[in-house]
């Protein structure tokens, strides 16, 4: 059930945002099971035992290759690059394969995204995360429509914690920083969004080693819920 709001915050927060940039694991979605299905499958063909979902939610982040490093580093084996290229292409084709049997939306995440929907707020992801496999996800869970645009690792030449990750998805959807927020759960939001020059909000519940509260975000959320709070308080900082 959506959290009730007085009018005048939803005034205040369509006046001063109307982009909404989210990141996608560990934010809007929990994606450690199909993940660390893929990522097990792909230590198996070398011999190693397979990794757990919390393993997954610390190693992700930055990015199919970083995950696939940290993967391998938990038994004490550095690949090249060759290498690592290649068993995160074997990462890939297994994890396109089947992204969405064990992948769902956090509690209250659809409600809020219809909620903004509403506003007319326009809203995005900007994901570490191979694009095609983040909208085969969002289609899935029908939060794409109304999420309208999505950014993975392989859409522009950077990717988070660059802002031009954000600046570039913001520029081909047709808004302005200025009006804009991100939701993310990690550092690397974090920072991409306040090198970009907007505010963050981070969820408590994300895939983070270090806990949302110590990232510097300007508010950090317990329960997906309370975002249209929190970007109500931040409309009137």
């Amino acid at each position: 059930m959506e959290q009730a709001m007085h009018p005048t915050a939803d005034n205040l927060i369509a006046t001063r945002f109307d982009t909404v940039i989210y990141d996608l694991d560990g934010t809007l979605i929990d994606s450690a099971r199909d993940m660390s299905v893929a990522v097990s499958r792909v230590l198996a063909d070398h011999e190693l035992p397979p990794v757990t979902d919390q393993d997954v939610r610390i190693f992700m982040g930055q990015g199919s290759k970083i995950t696939i490093g940290k993967a391998f580093a938990k038994y004490g084996r550095t690949l090249e690059d060759d290498a690592l290229s290649a068993a995160t292409r074997e990462f890939v084709r297994y994890y396109e394969a089947d992204p969405v049997s064990n992948t769902i939306a956090f509690e209250g995440v659809a409600d809020v995204v219809a909620r903004f929907a509403r506003l007319g707020l326009e809203q995005g992801v900007c994901t570490n995360k191979f694009e095609r496999p983040a909208r085969i996800i969002l289609e899935h869970l029908k939060l794409m429509p109304p999420i309208a645009d999505v950014a993975g690792a392989d859409t522009f030449p950077v990717r988070k914690p660059d802002p031009k990750h954000i600046l570039m998805l913001l520029e081909r959807m047709g808004r302005d920083p200025a009006r804009a927020v991100m939701v993310g759960d990690s550092i690397h939001d974090a920072e991409a969004a306040h090198r970009a020059g907007i505010p963050a909000v981070l969820v408590s519940w994300g895939y983070t080693a270090r806990p949302a509260r110590e990232l510097g975000a300007d508010a950090v959320i317990d329960r997906f819920d309370a975002l249209p709070d929190a970007l109500g308080r931040l409309a009137t900082g």
